[in-house]
């Protein structure tokens, strides 16, 4: 009898050593390197937009897993410093994911610490728009001056489709075993983001021409994607706000086109507010989809909430 109930007692804990050993290996340590011993392909992206991205585009390829390096980054990467949590990370990582167009200035630093990492850029022969850097009125805008690349290419629907093909390619030329998986989830999500893009070309048909004020610069491509005349671009981050002097410029121009959309992070609403309590703008507020709950539907439902957003301000006009 006691022989019966040590060996049934034996057996229980050899199942529950095996149900802890399964957990260890699909779980990461909180270090932020990769511990599964089933994962065949690690791949860190650079920041959310291209971790959501990712995610997609492995929806359907076995033991591939994809950490956001930057997770917790509430803003764009341009001060970014690697840590040595980030550094560990990409040491353990197939490919590095980015956005490139000079989003990740800490690029170098990563090259030097992990020489023969693969890094897979979206942006890679694309088309992109000129930063307006700080702001500049419209009238400003004819004179020849130096202006660096925007990379915030996603917040415009069809350049993001763009870099789903270039990332998808590139993982495909890494991963040729899962070359078909990868070719399935990026046909699946291209599907989605095709019916994302016509609601935005519905849209346009609205807002074609119509004066806009950028209080970011992501918001450009935003811009460029619903045919709007950019007026005035408003570079602002924690440390830095609109000058009375640039406040008055954007008043102006704004009362010369007799309106325009004010194209916002709710985090600058009362600046937003200063203009348009002097001049018939409507204020919209944006998402430039930096940060979100981590699902692979979070870029779609946050661009679908940035066009309703704007729905409703033209309402008012009506």
């Amino acid at each position: 009898m006691f022989r019966r109930k040590l060996l049934f007692l034996l057996g229980i804990m050899v199942l529950l050593s095996l149900a802890g050993y399964a957990v260890c290996c699909t779980v990461r340590q909180e270090n932020g390197s990769f511990q599964e011993e089933s994962t065949r392909i690690r791949l860190v992206a650079s920041f959310y937009p291209i971790y959501v991205l990712t995610e997609n585009l492995i929806a359907e390829v076995p033991g591939t897993a994809v950490e956001n390096m930057t997770q917790g980054q509430s803003g764009c990467l341009h001060d970014y410093q690697l840590t040595t949590k980030d550094m560990q990370l990409l040491s353990d990582a197939d490919a590095f994911l980015i956005n490139g167009a000079g989003m990740e200035l800490f690029l170098e630093q990563a090259a030097e610490h992990c020489p023969e990492l693969l890094v897979i850029a979206a942006t890679q022969g694309m088309d992109l728009l000129k930063g307006m850097g700080h702001s500049h009125a419209h009238e400003y805008l004819e004179e020849e001056q130096e202006q660096e690349e925007n990379g915030h290419v996603w917040m415009d629907v069809e350049r993001y489709r763009k870099q789903a093909l270039i990332l998808c390619e590139g993982l495909k030329q890494m991963d040729s075993s899962g070359a078909e998986a990868y070719e399935r989830a990026y046909h699946a999500y291209d599907k989605i983001l095709e019916e994302l893009s016509l609601e935005v070309q519905e849209l346009a048909v609205k807002t074609e021409g119509m004066p806009a004020v950028l209080f970011h610069e992501a918001f450009a491509y935003f811009a460029d994607s619903l045919g709007m005349e950019v007026l005035a671009e408003l570079a602002l981050d924690e440390e830095q706000v609109p000058s009375a002097g640039e406040i008055a410029e954007v008043i102006e121009e704004i009362r010369y086109h007799g309106t325009a959309l004010l194209l916002i992070e709710e985090a600058y609403l009362s600046h937003a507010q200063k203009i348009a309590k002097e001049t018939n703008a409507l204020i919209v507020c944006i998402d430039p989809l930096l940060t979100g709950d981590g699902s692979p539907d979070s870029y779609v439902s946050g661009m679908k909430e940035n066009l309703a957003a704007v729905e409703a301000a033209l309402k008012t006009q009506e």
